[in-house]
Parts: C-alpha cells; sequence; structure tokens
C-alpha cells in the first residue's frame, strides 16, 4: 500500500523556515556530537532492539555498562542526553540512566542544561526524565547525596527564573515536573536543607506577576497541600485534582466519578475544572468522566472533544481520550471529527495528540462502521506510522482484516524500525488481528 507521509506544515512558510533553521542546527549539534556519546547511542539502540535473552542483547548490555563506567565525568551528560529519546516512554528512558549508577550524573554538567532554555530535545527528556529519580518510586537509583543536589539545582533555577516577567509554557512544564518529583519525596520533611531552600525559591517565583504563568498558579497550590491529603467530602477531592502526586489525582477523580453518580448536580462544577489553567486540574478533571459514565454524555463527549483536539497539555489530551474510549458506544458520531483532525488539519497536529487521537478512533471502529470511515482510518494510520507508531498501530489492529492493504507497510516498519517490543506487539497482535493466518503460514 503506497501511501503520501504526513507533511505536518504544508501551506506554512513561516513554519517551514523555523524548520530549515532547526534542522540546520540540529545537523550541526550532530556533526560536532563526541564520538564517546556516537557510540553510547548506538550501544543503546541495539539494546533496545535485540530480543533480552539473545546473545546480542548481553554483549550490548555489557559493552555499555563498561564503556559508561570508564567515561571522564564531564561527558557523562553529553553521552546521557545523546541516548534519550523522545518518543520513547519514561520507563526506557530511565532505564538508560539506570545504566550511570547511583550516583548519577555529575551536577557540574547537569547544571548548564537546566538553566539554558535553548536546550535540544533530548536535553529536556534527559533532565525531565533524571528528576524522575526524585520520586519514592525510585529508591535506589540514586543516592540521597546526589538527590538533594538535584533538589539544590532545582531551587537555583527557580532563583534565576523569579527575576524574569515572562516563561515560556514549555519551561513551566518541564519545571513542573521536577517540582512535582521533589515535593513527592520531601514534602513535609522540614529538616531537608534543600527542601526548605527549593520551598523559598518557589515562594520568590509565585511572588512575580506574569501573564500566562500557570507555573505560579500550581506552586500557591501545592503550598497548601500535604503528601497524603484526606479525601472525604467533594471539596476535599476537588482540591487534590491539582496535587502534586499523580496518585492522589487518581484518587480524587475515583472519589469524584463515584460522587457524582449520587449527587449529578456535582457533574458540573467537575465540568468548570476543565477551564483551569493548571493542566494537571484539568487531565484529572477530564479523568473523573471515565467513572462516571452515566453522567450527562451530551455534555461530557463534546467537551472530551475539545480538550482532544485543541488543549495544550499533553497529559490533558491522554485523558480526554481515555474517557472519550470510557464513552465510545456513545461516542461512535465523532469519528469523523476525528478523523478530519488528521487529515485536513494545517499543520497536522503533533506526534502525542496524534497518538491519542489514533488510539481514540481504535475504540470507536467496529463492524458497523462505514467502509469509506473505516478507509480514511487506514489511511491516517499508515501515514502515521514514524510520527505516532503506538496509536497507528492500535488503530491498524482495531481494523482488523480492514487493514491488509497496510500489512507490507506494516512489516516494513517492523523489520527496519521498531524496537524488540514494538515487534513483539506486531507479531502477536497486530499482524495476527489483520491476517492470522497469513502470519501462521509465514511461522512455518
Amino acid at each position: 500500500m503506497k501511501v503520501l507521509q504526513r507533511n505536518p506544515h504544508r501551506g506554512a512558510q513561516g513554519l517551514i523556515l523555523v524548520l530549515t533553521a532547526s534542522f540546520v542546527l540540529c545537523a550541526a549539534a550532530f556533526s560536532a556530537e563526541p564520538t564517546n556519546a556516537k557510540q553510547a547511542s548506538e550501544l543503546w539502540e541495539t539494546m533496545r532492539s535485540a530480543y533480552v535473552n539473545s546473545e546480542e542483547f548481553v554483549q550490548a548490555h555489557d559493552e555499555l555498562v563498561t564503556f559508561l563506567g570508564a567515561l571522564p565525568a564531564k561527558e557523562k551528560t553529553v553521552v546521557a542526553a545523546a541516548m534519550m529519546r523522545r518518543g520513547d516512554g519514561d520507563d526506557i528512558n530511565a532505564a538508560a540512566l539506570e545504566l550511570f549508577g547511583a550516583e548519577g550524573l555529575p551536577p557540574a554538567s547537569l547544571q548548564p542544561l537546566i538553566e539554558n532554555e535553548k536546550r535540544t530535545w533530548p536535553q529536556r527528556v534527559l533532565i525531565r526524565t533524571y528528576y524522575h529519580f526524585l520520586r519514592p518510586e525510585y529508591e535506589t537509583r540514586l543516592s540521597e547525596p546526589a538527590r538533594r543536589e538535584l533538589v539544590q539545582m532545582l531551587a537555583d533555577r527557580l532563583r534565576q527564573l523569579a527575576k524574569l516577567k515572562t516563561v515560556d509554557y514549555g519551561e513551566q512544564r518541564l519545571l513542573t515536573h521536577m517540582i512535582q518529583a521533589a515535593l513527592s519525596r520531601y514534602a513535609g520533611k522540614n529538616d531537608v536543607k534543600e527542601m526548605t531552600d527549593l520551598r523559598a525559591a518557589m515562594n520568590a517565583y509565585a511572588a512575580v506577576k506574569r501573564e500566562d504563568d500557570v507555573l505560579s498558579e500550581s506552586i500557591r497550590a501545592w503550598d497548601t497541600m500535604t503528601p497524603d491529603p484526606k479525601i472525604t467530602t467533594p471539596a476535599e477531592a476537588l482540591k487534590a485534582l491539582g496535587h502534586f502526586n499523580a496518585l492522589v489525582r487518581q484518587k480524587a477523580a475515583v472519589f469524584l466519578g463515584s460522587a457524582i453518580r449520587k449527587t449529578p448536580d456535582l457533574g458540573q462544577t467537575v465540568l468548570k475544572q476543565l477551564q483551569d489553567p493548571r493542566d494537571e486540574v484539568r487531565a484529572a478533571a477530564a479523568g473523573v468522566f471515565s467513572f462516571a459514565l452515566s453522567y450527562a454524555p451530551e455534555k461530557v463527549i463534546p467537551a472530551m472533544v475539545k480538550l482532544l483536539i485543541w488543549d495544550r497539555g499533553v497529559i490533558v489530551q491522554e485523558a480526554a481520550s481515555g474517557t472519550l474510549i470510557a464513552h465510545s458506544d456513545e461516542a461512535q458520531a465523532i469519528a469523523d471529527r476525528l478523523l478530519e483532525e488528521l487529515i485536513t488539519r494545517d499543520p497536522l497536529p503533533g506526534p502525542r495528540r496524534t497518538t491519542s487521537i489514533l488510539t481514540t478512533l481504535s475504540y470507536l471502529i467496529s463492524e458497523d462502521t462505514p467502509g469509506s470511515q473505516k478507509k480514511r482510518l487506514l489511511d491516517a494510520a499508515v501515514a502515521n506510522l514514524d510520527c505516532a507508531p503506538a496509536g497507528a498501530l492500535r488503530a491498524l489492529e482495531a481494523l482488523g482484516p480492514d487493514a491488509r492493504p497496510a500489512v507490507g507497510n506494516i512489516r516494513e516498519y517492523r523489520d527496519t524500525k521498531a524496537d524488540r517490543f514494538t515487534r513483539l506487539r506486531i507479531d502477536r497482535h497486530v499482524l495476527m488481528a489483520i491476517d492470522p493466518e497469513a502470519v501462521t503460514s509465514r511461522k512455518n
């Protein structure tokens, strides 16, 4: 099946110029990339591609661990950034960083990345993933001195930004992830000097009035929260939708979903939370309606479509997708609207939004879906195999035998670009759903 690959910036000359400039800068950065970074990146790619029990995987793992252990301290952060992949999940990028050991990356080389707003995407992914190691669930990943150094560097960065009248949304989101990780471990621990310093820096940042300052909104809310708040009333649950701990936000969403079933008027109050400037609140509020399926689908579904298509927060898009999937029986009519976003929007949605849209569509397809609609989804999925493989493969699997024209495209992606996890998914689920007889005969 031949398809035109997506061109997300067709007709947008200004964006094309920006992309051209970015490409030149990226090319220059990679041409200057140290040999050590290139070698580590290649070994990591081998590990990601090879099966875990294979000799190839074991050899690449042992070589990489030895290689990283012998690196000069000043090169470790550069090498770590080269191993980060924007499209990978947090767990995969975290697995790469775990190879550097409990002492982690040298603060002297990490701090310049934290302070540089012009950092590359791999560097941004590195910082965000590395700060995940502050969370309690990563107890053994870093030593306590290394964790406290991260908290201190975060406090120093906030003090720098406290002097500015404008901080862009992307930088605010990165800092939100970093601060939440620190609070999840150290909130309420008054004997940790670095955390006391971070609290002071947070208050200094929030004291400055700025436009579109979501981070300050979050900081002021977090300052009133305990690590494990009581959630026994709707008011307590509504407040907890913006908690710094994702598990607490989930607990609040479940509580409100149950409460709406008993008190339907509460649903309108939760819908109003979708206007909150904080991404975490909008995402948690959207998730509430996955647990309150009987509440006004004629209100909920349009609200979720709006979030999925237009909200700038990735976690909000994903939460809206999850709620639309939970309402899939009532949401069949939105399929054409979502397909329009994937086919005609200019510029086309980014990778994460595309993944959420395709994943949602995969649950709206049924035997009764018109053939023309299935064909549009098939074309959109194939066009996005490189851009949003998780969503594209989920859609192709859902199409089943109707996706047979794309088998060649799927096999090509599997053989040339997929890591071992994706290959297993393609072999065991996607191709089996599309043409099980062909898969069986090929094995034989």
